[in-house]
């Protein structure tokens, strides 16, 4: 089990941002991730809107004890990663496992305030567009693109995902670079461009690897789970 955490814990914004990274280089999940099949399954999302699921909904309110998790998630996860190659057991426990991750994170960034509006997910989406524009495996992003019934379909599949995706972004972020400023080790500045001082958070960035699958640990201890 710990074994299949580590092996996704960099790919916990995965599912819901596959164009914005390499392919190649998905969190340890297997190279052979097929554009079109994985954008063939999420069609079934895309068409019937998971934003419009009940069990979803309910998982987007805020709660102090009991966590939603969407089966229709847990699915959509699997697929992704039988669309990596994974076999039917390990994708199915690696989805259970990354979906519990999305929502335990989801409701840490809500109690910190990392809430987000319709306005800021648009603005978001509009920089997404943007980015896509000059990243270098846009070529990429676009067969994915094309997979979907037009292109505003696929815009408003990502909006859906960002509602739940955005503030776990930021509140994630935030706790990296919270926790980098507290374990830099040297005394230099990045002002001096001193190497000593890049060699210092390059080995608080690989601490923190460490440092965020205990905290996700530990706020999954909080909750209770119930699928639905």
């Amino acid at each position: 089990m710990r074994r299949i955490k580590k092996q996704i814990i960099s790919a916990v914004f995965v599912i819901c941002f596959i164009c914005i990274v390499s392919l190649s280089a998905i969190a340890g999940v297997s190279d052979s991730v097929k554009i079109t099949s994985w954008g063939n399954e999420v069609q079934k999302y895309a068409i019937d809107s998971i934003g419009e699921n009940e069990a979803v909904m309910q998982s987007l309110t805020p709660t102090d004890d009991k966590i939603i998790l969407p089966q229709i998630e847990i699915n959509q996860a699997k697929d992704f990663y039988l669309s990596a190659g994974y076999s039917d057991t390990e994708a199915e426990e690696t989805a259970f496992i990354y979906v519990k991750e999305i929502n335990t994170l989801y409701q840490e960034a809500l109690k910190n305030g990392y809430a987000v509006t319709d306005d800021e997910i648009a603005a978001h989406i509009e920089q997404m567009k943007l980015d896509f524009q000059v990243a270098e495996n846009r070529d990429e992003i676009y067969e994915f693109i094309s997979s979907f019934e037009n292109e505003q379909a696929y815009w408003d599949f990502q909006f859906e995902m960002l509602r739940k995706d955005l503030p776990i972004q930021r509140y994630v972020a935030d706790k990296e670079k919270e926790f980098i400023r507290g374990n830099d080790s040297s005394n230099s500045s990045i002002a001096s461009n001193d190497a000593v001082y890049f060699d210092s958070v390059l080995e608080a960035q690989d601490e923190w690897v460490d440092q965020f699958e205990a905290m996700k640990d530990e706020a999954e201890e909080k909750y209770e789970y119930i699928v639905e």
